[in-house]
């Protein structure tokens, strides 16, 4: 990692480690609260809803299954039938009583002799073989079970779809005497279904043994589980044999649903449960987002403060690597590093160097007489004094002690700026503890150009500041031209 980006790399790491680890923890979290959710699903809810709806059907079908049972073995309607079911009249009252007694709507005898049907009104019709409508009839008349349930039309309650529990109807020797039974609205069943869905959010229906959904929420007609999308190849599956309740799951429009099948042998019917697992995680996905914002930004936050104070730290301590403590000049360290570009930049202007080097007349007798902190005082002075006077593209440099380096970039000024320098010196007075104080300074002034080496050029200033110094202080001084040494002639 290089660039501006290199001071931060121990924080950029750190924040990138941190981060890592808040999705890796997210990443685990939504795992195991999505297995969590699921087991729950699976485990519990879909069983538990499957055992509640198990105890509505035990009231809403199996007790007129119960009642279909009990007028397919009652003695009365047999003799009946036996005896050329002489006035009707009395079946149908018989029939009427069964409805107001268990609450149903439909109950109905058909005779195997006469081939009547008979309901709470009389007798409905003659069944035949001809008829389409009576197809149920004679199916159910050699069926091996005792009883079959079928959906179609009840033409004694106009024409509404009704479950059919059809009951074969039998003497003491096993000859058939007809078929009786009990109907009940499909609507009334499907809105019970309905409410159980919109209380436990989980869809509900049943299939009977060819695979048909027999009964749903919808109250539409029959339809076929292998038609139904994404359920075609679970249709083998829940129909397999078995008692034992299945757990399967299957995918339809980008959702993933989870499925409880469980075989009701009374009815004959599977009772299917599903839930849709996708919209159960929805929640956890809500609670993963909010908790990976939360946490981001604590870290950005986090991050923003940490580089803060690196960035803090770092101009601090790039500051005091680079500059004097005492009077916020450059030092040797720093000028050396700024030299190369410096001097591009006067190539580039035109400019020729200049150095002047800048000593503090007298100083040893002001810490003496005044003491350090007071000198210390005139130090700052001065060098703030020095940078005021100077343009932004201007280097001063805290040389030792009480000597100053500054490098310009000349425009034919000559001396103009040392002498500027060394007047406004004068001219300042040191208020320091009461006292007011005045010093000098002279100056040593060279023209610094190429070949010449900086080590050559400072030598030159430093022989032009011990001239002003033995001339009598104060003063500016020009260095002698820079003669450089010939190389031998081999």
């Amino acid at each position: 990692m290089s660039g501006p980006f290199s001071r931060y790399r121990l924080a950029i790491i750190v924040a990138l480690l941190l981060l890592a680890g808040i999705f890796v923890n997210a990443g685990l979290y939504y795992r195991q609260g999505s297995q969590d959710i699921r087991h729950g699903i699976v485990e519990q809810g879909l069983p538990l809803t499957g055992d509640t709806i198990f105890s509505e059907i035990d009231k809403s079908i199996l007790r007129p299954l119960s009642v279909a049972a009990l007028m397919a073995n009652d003695t009365f309607l047999q003799d009946w039938l036996k005896d050329g079911e002489r006035d009707p009249e009395r079946v149908a009252r018989y029939l009427a009583a069964i409805n107001g007694r268990y609450g149903i709507t439909g109950s109905f005898l058909v005779s195997e002799n006469s081939r009547r049907y008979y309901y709470a009104g009389g007798v409905l019709k003659t069944v035949s073989p001809a008829d389409r409508e009576d197809v149920w009839y004679f199916h159910s008349r050699q069926i091996k079970e005792a009883y079959d349930i079928t959906l179609d039309e009840d033409m004694t309650n106009g024409g509404k779809t009704t479950l059919f529990i059809n009951h074969r109807m039998l003497d003491g020797k096993g000859k058939l005497l007809g078929v009786i039974g009990v109907g009940l609205p499909q609507l009334e069943l499907s809105a019970q279904l309905a409410a159980h869905e919109q209380r436990f959010q989980r869809r509900i229906y049943f299939i009977d043994r060819s695979g048909r959904i027999v009964l749903d929420s919808s109250g539409t007609t029959p339809r076929r589980l292998a038609e139904q999308p994404g359920l075609a190849n679970l249709a083998s599956a829940i129909l397999a044999g078995g008692t034992e309740p299945k757990k399967l799951e299957y995918s339809r429009d980008g959702n993933r649903y989870l499925l409880t099948s469980r075989l009701l042998p009374e009815l004959g019917w599977h009772l299917l449960v599903e839930q849709n697992e996708t919209l159960a995680l929805q929640p956890l996905h809500a609670a993963l987002q909010v908790n990976l914002a939360i946490n981001t930004t604590i870290l950005l936050l986090v991050l923003i403060a940490v580089l803060a104070t690196l960035q803090h730290y770092q101009r601090r301590m790039r500051q005091l690597a680079t500059t004097d403590p005492l009077t916020g000049c450059l030092n040797r360290l720093a000028f050396l590093d700024l030299l190369p570009g410096w001097l591009r930049a006067c190539e580039r202007t035109g400019a020729e160097p200049q150095l002047l080097m800048i000593d503090i007349d007298h100083f040893k007798q002001v810490n003496d007489k005044h003491g350090h902190q007071i000198g210390d005082q005139v130090l700052r002075e001065i060098a703030d004094l020095l940078r005021s006077q100077l343009r932004g593209s201007d280097l001063l440099i805290r040389w030792g002690g009480e000597e100053f380096v500054v490098l310009v970039g000349s425009h034919g000024e000559d001396d103009a700026l040392a002498e500027r320098l060394r007047t406004a010196v004068a001219r300042h007075v040191v208020s320091a503890s009461g006292k007011r104080l005045t010093v000098t300074v002279s100056l040593g002034l060279c023209q610094w150009l190429p070949p010449e080496t900086l080590e050559a050029a400072v030598a030159r200033a430093d022989l032009a500041l011990y001239a002003a110094k033995q001339g009598g202080r104060n003063r500016v001084c020009h260095a002698a031209p820079y003669q450089p040494i010939d190389e031998p002639i081999a």
